[in-house]
C-alpha cells in the first residue's frame, strides 16, 4: 500500500458498549398506530360547500347525503395531512394547527362513525403535545461529575470531560408537563421506550479518524407518573476502549421511541421523538498544560522525536492552532522539517499535525503536497 493510501482516513465500526442503568430488555416491541382511514376517496376541495345549511346529525339523502359525505371527506382528509405533515425547518408537526380543525370538526352531533375518527385525531394531538410540544423542549441530557475512584482520589478532568479512557456519565432528565403523563413499565401494555444512540469518532496521531455507533433501549422497571415535582431521570453511560487514540468526540442521542403514553384515562399514540443530545470531547490527560504553552512542548516533543513522543506533537499543534499568529507561524515551520528531512514515521505525523494546526484538507501522506504547500506561503 502507498505511503499516501496508508495515511488517507479509514472508518470502522464495530459494536461497543453503551451501559444504560435501567435497560431490561434487548428486544423492541413497537406499537404504532395505523393511520386513520378517512371515508372513501379525498374530496377536492378543503372547502363546505355554500349550499350546505343541514346539521351534522340530520339523516338526509340524495345529492344533499353527497355534499355531507363530501364534507366530512374533507375533514377527515384535513385532520390527516395536519397529524401527518411536518415542517421542513422544524422536523415538527404543527400542532396548532390540528387543535384549529379539532376545534372546528369535533362537534356533538357528527355521525358515530367520524366521531370516532375525529376522536382518534384528538388524542394524536394530546400525544404531540406531550412529546413535541414538552418533552422535546424540557428535557435535557447532562454531563455528570465523575464520582471520585475507589481510591479516594478525584478523577483526572480536561476541558470540562473526564480524561481520555475514561467513561462518560449522562443523565437524561424530562420534568413533568402541566398535565400528568403516566409512562408504562417494561412488563405494561404499554410500555415506554427510549432509544439511546451514540457516535464515537476517535483521533489518531496519524491522521486517522476511526467512527463507531450503538444504540440501546431503555424500558423503565415499572410505570412512571411524570406529575407535579416529579423528574424522569435516566443515567446513560458511555465506557469503550480507547487503545491508542489522542482525541475522542462523543455524540449521544436519546428520543422518546414510537407507542403510548397515558394522559388521563387514554392511551394517546407518540411518534419517535428526538429529546435531547449531548457532544462531548475527551482529551489526554495532562492536555491542560499543553495548552497553556503549545509551542514550548511542540519543540521539546521534536527534540526526541520518537514514537512515544507523537502525541505530544499532535496535541501541541492542535493547541497551537489557538495561540497567536507569531507563534503558529512558528509551529508550521517547526513541522515542515520532518516533512522534508524526517522518517516515513515521522514525517507522517508532522503532515497529521500541520493539518490539525492549519485546517488544510491536503492528503496526510502526500509529502510533495504539503511542501509545494509550504512554499505558497512564502
Amino acid at each position: 500500500m502507498s505511503p499516501a493510501a496508508a495515511a488517507g482516513r479509514r472508518r470502522w465500526r464495530a459494536p461497543w458498549r453503551v451501559t444504560v442503568a435501567v435497560l431490561l430488555a434487548a428486544c423492541v416491541t413497537t406499537v404504532e398506530e395505523a393511520p386513520l382511514q378517512a371515508l372513501g376517496a379525498p374530496a377536492p376541495a378543503d372547502v363546505v360547500p355554500p349550499s350546505l345549511t343541514i346539521p351534522f346529525g340530520e339523516s338526509v339523502s340524495g345529492p344533499q347525503q353527497r355534499l355531507v359525505d363530501e364534507f366530512y371527506r374533507s375533514a377527515l382528509r384535513q385532520l390527516q395531512e395536519a397529524a401527518t405533515s411536518l415542517d421542513p425547518a422544524t422536523g415538527r408537526h404543527d400542532v396548532d394547527q390540528l387543535a384549529m380543525l379539532l376545534a372546528r370538526f369535533d362537534r356533538a352531533d357528527i355521525p358515530p362513525g367520524v366521531r370516532e375518527r375525529v376522536a382518534g385525531y384528538r388524542r394524536i394531538e394530546r400525544g404531540l403535545r406531550f412529546c413535541e410540544g414538552h418533552a422535546a423542549r424540557a428535557a435535557r441530557l447532562e454531563l455528570l461529575a465523575p464520582a471520585p475512584g475507589s481510591d479516594g482520589k478525584a478523577v483526572p478532568l480536561e476541558q470540562g470531560a473526564v480524561a481520555l479512557g475514561l467513561p462518560l456519565q449522562f443523565e437524561l432528565r424530562l420534568p413533568a408537563p402541566a398535565d400528568a403523563v403516566s409512562l408504562g413499565g417494561v412488563d405494561d401494555d404499554e410500555p415506554a421506550g427510549f432509544l439511546v444512540h451514540v457516535t464515537i469518532d476517535d483521533a489518531y496521531v496519524e491522521g486517522s479518524v476511526r467512527s463507531a455507533s450503538s444504540s440501546a433501549v431503555i424500558r423503565l422497571p415499572a410505570a412512571f407518573m411524570l406529575a407535579t415535582g416529579s423528574e424522569l431521570r435516566l443515567p446513560v453511560a458511555v465506557d469503550e476502549p480507547v487503545e491508542d487514540a489522542v482525541r475522542r468526540s462523543v455524540v449521544v442521542r436519546v428520543s422518546l421511541l414510537p407507542g403510548y403514553v397515558r394522559v388521563g384515562d387514554e392511551a394517546v399514540p407518540v411518534p419517535q421523538t428526538l429529546l435531547a443530545e449531548a457532544k462531548v470531547t475527551q482529551w489526554p490527560a495532562g492536555y491542560g498544560a499543553v495548552q497553556k504553552a503549545p509551542l514550548a512542548e511542540l519543540k521539546a516533543a521534536l527534540r526526541v522525536f520518537e514514537p512515544r513522543t507523537f502525541p505530544r506533537v499532535w496535541l501541541a499543534a492542535v493547541a497551537a492552532a489557538g495561540a497567536p499568529a507569531a507563534e503558529r507561524e512558528a509551529a508550521v515551520a517547526l513541522l515542515l522539517e520532518p516533512v522534508r528531512f524526517g522518517r516515513a514515521d515521522q514525517a507522517q505525523v508532522a503532515m497529521a499535525a500541520l493539518s490539525q494546526l492549519t485546517g488544510e484538507q491536503l492528503l496526510v501522506g502526500d509529502r510533495d503536497a504539503w511542501l509545494a504547500w509550504s512554499q505558497t506561503r512564502r
